[in-house]
């Protein structure tokens, strides 16, 4: 399989390039569980996190297409009108995402020196584990980011993102009252890449 990878790279158009990158990202999520009732907190959702990801892109013309792996311990948060509760031992988030991305506009001068605006979409398996039990969720993603050259082969990003999933939690796990919504989540996040 090695041998294989290095055959690719090495047969690749003199057009194409690849990319490793390592991004940073703060987020936030909503969704997952609501109180119907009057009794208990009125919310659970995964807690607010710092997320650190790994990413691997091939760019062809304007069109780029990636696998990122990301790591996060966002916890569960249980939250009322007045006080909020996160356990940050709760659950732990692996994430593995493939994206294509393409470039929105182009921004000052031509050639490889100018920025660009590019939208990411894509599907992104999150992995939920808590305690010895990990639960498999499919997530859509959808980013924008802006990219901008910083030295010879390095380019830094800004990049927003949201995802939606089924809610994290299975039905069997909430007492009477309680009702699962989708589980969303957003950020905004800091990329450092390098042209291979």
């Amino acid at each position: 399989m090695i041998v294989s990878l290095l055959l690719v790279l090495v047969a690749s158009p003199a057009a194409a390039q690849w990319d490793l990158g390592l991004e940073l990202a703060t987020t936030r999520y909503g969704g997952t569980v609501h109180n119907t009732s009057d009794s208990g907190p009125p919310s659970v959702r995964p807690g607010d996190a710092t997320t650190i990801g790994l990413r691997m892109d091939r760019t062809v013309g304007r069109t780029r297409i990636g696998l990122r792996a990301s790591y996060g311990n966002p916890g569960l948060t249980f939250s009322g009108s007045e006080l909020m509760i996160t356990d940050k031992a709760a659950a732990r988030l692996f994430e593995g995402s493939a994206l294509a991305s393409f470039q929105v506009v182009g921004i000052g001068g031509g050639g490889g020196s100018s920025g660009a605006i590019r939208a990411e979409v894509g599907p992104a398996l999150h992995l939920w584990k808590s305690g010895d039990e990990v639960r498999k969720r499919l997530a859509a993603l959808g980013a924008f980011a802006y990219e901008w050259p910083v030295v010879t082969r390095f380019s830094g990003a800004i990049r927003l993102e949201g995802t939606i999933s089924k809610s994290w939690f299975n039905a069997g796990d909430l007492p009477p009252g309680y009702e699962r919504r989708v589980t969303w989540r957003y950020g905004v996040g800091l990329g450092l890449r390098y042209r291979l």
